[in-house]
């Protein structure tokens, strides 16, 4: 009876030392798991190659057929800003939705990680599936393709933590890496960038450079022609997209992502990728 007792006190004395920060939920589990790396490759597209999404899915036709309704990046921009950072004049068409007016970086800074999952697994009011986004028509039919996918049916709950632990994790703050000036109001407003860099060490940027991109694109950035730019005037230009993609990868090609960088690293990479004389357009 009397060890009886003395087991009894030492369980008691390890449940009372045990805090509530000790135990270890299946949310943080889930969200300890995850990759962002991966969440940030499904941001780009869910169903890549890269991503490992299945590529025997029964919906790949469809997905790769009306690509911009799936793509995270189409409604909520490569900056995370929607339609008030650099998709402020990336009006719809037929064969893309209006661009979300939710700022997800915010939100994702904002936001537990649990409260993203469930944003994302929710299914009342978003789009199922089924739906024939053939039929859709920014100005007379724009309803079933402007909501947000059924992700539930879509991806498992692992996926979904991945591009819950990219928002919260591996996002970039682009506001560190240029100056935006963004004018009138969506779908009608326009977007440039300046001071690109900002603080960044061209120097170590270019440095980076050499070592990571000069073999495919160049010394001069002009050895890929990217959307007929090189690398120096796409950055200039496009800076909130370009960020996504080194960090990433481009999907479908031979550069993969460097998940590791930093926000620095990228500061300074944008900083020599400013210089019109070393980068030309």
């Amino acid at each position: 009876m009397k060890s009886f007792y003395v087991s009894l006190l030492l369980l008691l004395s390890l449940l009372i030392g045990c805090s509530k920060d000790d135990i270890t939920s299946p949310t943080d589990s889930a969200f300890d798991n995850a990759s962002a790396s991966n969440g940030g490759i499904m941001y780009d597209k869910f169903w890549s190659v890269e991503s490992d999404f299945d590529q025997a899915n029964v919906n790949l036709a469809k997905f790769n057929a009306s690509a911009d309704f799936f793509r995270c990046k189409q409604c909520h921009g490569w900056d995370l800003l929607g339609n008030t950072g650099a998709y402020v004049s990336r009006g719809p068409k037929t064969t893309r939705p209006n661009v979300s007016g939710v700022n997800l970086f915010q939100s994702a800074q904002t936001k537990t990680a649990q409260e993203l999952f469930d944003a994302m697994k929710k299914t009342t009011g978003r789009r199922d599936i089924s739906n024939d986004l053939s039929t859709y028509n920014p100005s007379t039919n724009n309803s079933a393709g402007d909501q947000m996918p059924n992700y539930s049916q879509l991806l498992t709950d692992s996926q979904i933590w991945d591009l819950v632990k990219f928002m919260k994790e591996g996002v970039l703050d682009v506001t560190l890496l240029y100056d935006a000036t963004v004018t009138g109001t969506y779908p009608t407003g326009s977007f440039s960038i300046s001071n690109v860099g900002k603080d960044g060490n061209a120097t170590s940027g270019k440095t980076y450079y050499t070592a990571e991109c000069a073999s495919c694109h160049g010394v001069d950035g002009k050895l890929i022609a990217l959307e007929g730019m090189s690398a120096g005037k796409f950055t200039r230009k496009k800076g909130n997209e370009v960020q996504h993609k080194i960090k990433f990868g481009q999907l479908g090609s031979a550069m993969s992502g460097h998940f590791d960088i930093t926000i620095s690293e990228m500061k300074n990479l944008y900083k020599a990728l400013a210089d019109t004389t070393s980068f030309p357009d």
